[in-house]
C-alpha cells in the first residue's frame, strides 16, 4: 500500500487509537434501475488522498479543535416500559435534566418517551453567541482530508411494522451511536444524520418559520426549538449566485431520478465575518428565537410527492450544510465528522451575496461586475466504512 501523505497530524494522533472496522449486519443497497453518483468516479479502493483545497469559506472562523464527549458513545441500554420523565414539566425541569449527568438515548423507546416530554435524545449542545465558541457548530475540520470520500451504507433498526426505530451513525473510530426516528436532535452530527438515513427533520424541528411557529417550538422544547422546514427550490436560473445541487432540477426539466429539497435552520446564528445577518443573540434562548444564515439542506421527496428516505434510494440522499445563505455549500458524507470541502460563489473567490438585488444585508448578484461563476459539486468516491478506515489509519 502506497503510504498515505501526513496532514493535520497534531489533529489526526488523538483518534488513530483503538480504530477498528465496524460489522455492519445491514447494508444500504443502492437501486438498480437509477444511474448512480459512483458511475462517475472510481469506487476502488485506494489509499491516495487528493490534496485539500488551500481555503474553505468556513476558515473565516474562528477554529477551536472539537472533541466529541467521551461519554456519548456505547452509552449502557436502557429501555423504560413506562415515561420516567413524567415529571418533568417546567424549563427549570428540564434544565435539571439537561445538567445532571446527561446521557443521550439508547433505546427507541427512551427516545420516544423523551419527545413526549419535550426533551433532546442526543448530544446536547447549546447555541454560541460567540465566533469562537469551542463547539462543533461548523464541520469538524479534523476530518479534512478525507473530504472526498463518502459512505453509502448503514445499519438500521426497525419495528414489527417494518418502520425505522434507529440508525448508527458511522464513525471511523468503530464507536456506537445512534439516532432514532422520531426523537429530537441539535447537534450538528446528530442532526445530519437524521437527515440522511430518515429524510425528514427531527420531532423538535416547527414546519413553519412564524411567530406561531417559533412559540410552539420554545413551548415544546425550549432553547432547544428549531423552526424551518419548508421547500427549498435549488433554482440557479433565478437565483444565479446558488450553486447546483445533484439529482434535483435546478431550474431546469424534470427527470426520473431528480429529487426535492428542503431546507431547515440550524442552531447557529453567529456570522463573525460580517455575512448576512450578524448577531450576538443565541438562536433560540429559551424565550426567543432569532433566525439567521445558517441551514440544513436535505433531499426530502421524490416528484410525486412522497417524502422520506424510503422514497430516495441512498446514491441519492444529500444533506448539505450552508453557513452563508445558499452561497456555499458542504455535504455530509454519512459519518461522524465526514463533510466534503466548500463549493459554491464565495468557494470561486467572490464576496458574499445577499439576493439577487442588493438589501441591508449586502450586494445583490446583479451588483458584481463579471463575478466568477459559482464552484461547482464535487461528487465523492463512495468508500465502504471498512474501506474508509484503512485509508485513515494509513495517514
Amino acid at each position: 500500500m502506497k503510504k498515505c501523505q501526513l496532514i493535520l497530524l497534531p489533529l489526526l494522533t488523538m483518534l488513530l487509537s483503538g480504530c477498528t472496522p465496524l460489522s455492519l449486519s445491514e447494508v444500504l443497497k443502492p437501486s438498480d434501475n437509477s444511474l448512480s453518483e459512483t458511475d462517475v468516479p472510481s469506487t476502488e479502493s485506494s489509499s491516495e488522498i487528493e490534496g485539500a483545497q488551500t481555503w474553505s469559506v468556513d476558515d473565516d472562523f474562528t477554529w477551536q479543535t472539537y472533541e466529541y464527549a467521551l461519554d456519548s458513545y456505547n452509552v449502557p441500554l436502557y429501555v423504560p416500559t413506562e415515561n420516567p420523565y413524567i415529571d418533568i414539566i417546567s424549563d427549570a425541569d428540564k434544565e435539571t435534566f439537561y445538567t445532571n449527568n446527561y446521557k443521550r438515548a439508547s433505546s427507541y423507546e427512551d427516545a420516544m418517551f423523551r419527545t413526549e416530554k419535550g426533551l433532546i435524545s442526543g448530544d446536547i449542545i447549546d447555541t454560541p453567541n460567540t465566533a469562537n465558541y469551542p463547539l462543533n457548530h461548523l464541520p469538524n475540520r479534523v476530518y479534512r482530508t478525507l473530504a472526498n470520500y463518502r459512505i453509502n451504507e448503514g445499519v438500521y433498526e426497525y419495528t414489527l411494522d417494518g418502520e425505522y426505530k434507529s440508525y448508527t451513525i458511522n464513525n471511523i473510530n468503530g464507536k456506537v451511536k445512534k439516532v432514532y426516528y422520531g426523537a429530537a436532535y441539535v447537534s450538528l452530527d446528530d442532526v445530519a444524520a437524521y437527515l440522511f438515513a430518515f429524510g425528514e427533520a427531527p420531532a423538535n424541528q416547527m414546519m413553519a418559520k412564524n411567530s406561531t411557529a417559533m412559540n410552539q417550538a420554545i413551548s415544546l422544547f425550549g432553547k432547544y426549538g428549531r423552526v424551518n422546514n419548508g421547500y427549498y427550490s435549488s433554482d440557479v436560473t433565478k437565483y444565479k449566485y446558488e450553486p447546483s445541487l445533484p439529482h434535483t432540477d435546478n431550474g431546469g426539466p424534470v427527470e426520473a431520478d431528480m429529487y426535492n429539497y428542503r431546507e431547515m435552520d440550524f442552531g447557529y446564528t453567529y456570522t463573525p465575518w460580517g455575512y448576512g445577518i450578524e448577531s450576538d443573540d443565541p438562536y433560540n434562548n429559551g424565550t426567543k428565537i432569532t433566525r439567521s444564515t445558517v441551514r440544513f439542506v436535505y433531499t426530502a421527496y421524490d416528484n410525486e410527492g412522497n417524502e422520506g428516505a424510503k422514497y430516495i434510494p441512498v446514491e441519492h440522499r444529500h444533506v448539505f450544510l450552508t453557513i452563508n445563505h445558499y452561497n456555499d455549500f458542504f455535504e455530509y458524507l454519512n459519518y461522524e465528522g465526514g463533510w466534503s470541502e466548500s463549493f459554491g460563489w464565495m468557494s470561486a473567490g467572490n464576496e458574499y451575496c445577499a439576493g439577487m438585488n442588493s438589501s441591508k444585508y449586502g450586494k445583490g448578484y446583479y451588483d458584481f461586475e463579471n463575478p466568477m461563476p459559482p464552484t461547482k459539486y464535487n461528487i465523492p468516491q463512495v468508500k465502504t466504512l471498512t474501506e474508509l478506515q484503512s485509508i485513515f489509519n494509513c495517514l
